[in-house]
């Protein structure tokens, strides 16, 4: 579960963040839509420990990423909406290099076993350099997620990736167990995913509850989004 409470983000004279509480509960699907600029990315890469905050409180797990950052972070997956790779390296030694970063046992194994899920095991002793956006997005996710953490945060997901690896992404998303926050634009993701959403606006919060609600109230998410978010 990750709390947040009264958090405020600035850049310079810039507001990305002001005074939003969240609740990302376990076993459920949290999204976040919100036009660029809305404060979806920065909200999650403070979360993740990237970036600082200036005033609040971020609880993972009931850990507080100030004052007990390390075992805030260690139960924590982050999938970034550009993730920074190293394209000489192939998808297998990228990964075991993020395992042993975190230092993880039966690194291989796990390997294995997640690139069989995600439909890349043919492709793990290629260069990264020689990747679709697709492929890249699934050895982003596997080094998110290898060291199996109750709460992950995905940024725009399936942005520009093929329906196949798409849809793989979402029957993962849906089957998780713990705690999965989604920063996107899709409402389509949003419907076909999430439980809860949480309308952004200028860096505030300007609606949030349930998707199937929603739903029954608008007819879709995108409806929805337009009207609460006005």
């Amino acid at each position: 579960m990750i709390i947040i409470k009264n958090l405020t983000k600035k850049y310079d004279n810039i507001i990305a963040l002001y005074n939003v509480n969240f609740i990302f509960p376990d076993k459920k699907v949290t999204a976040i839509m919100g036009e660029n600029g809305a404060g979806k990315s920065t909200l999650l890469k403070i979360c993740s420990g990237v970036i600082s905050f200036d005033f609040g409180e971020v609880k993972i797990d009931e850990y507080s990423i100030i004052n007990d950052s390390i075992k805030a972070l260690t139960n924590l997956g982050y999938l970034p909406e550009m993730p920074y790779m190293y394209d000489r390296l192939t998808g297998r030694e990228f990964i075991f290099y993020i395992g042993s970063l975190r230092k993880l046992k039966d690194i291989d194994i796990k390997i294995n076993q997640l690139s069989n899920i995600l439909d890349i095991d043919d492709f793990l002793d290629y260069e990264l350099g020689s990747y679709s956006k697709g492929m890249k997005q699934k050895i982003s996710l596997i080094s998110s997620i290898i060291h199996e953490p109750n709460n992950l945060l995905l940024d725009e997901p399936v942005w520009g990736l093929d329906p196949l690896t798409s849809k793989t992404l979402k029957t993962f998303i849906k089957d998780r167990k713990g705690t999965t926050v989604i920063a996107t634009h899709s409402p389509q993701l949003v419907e076909q995913v999430a439980n809860e959403v949480y309308f952004l606006k200028k860096g505030e919060i300007v609606s949030s509850g349930g998707v199937n609600k929603y739903i029954e109230k608008y007819g879709n998410i995108e409806e929805a989004y337009f009207s609460e978010a006005e």
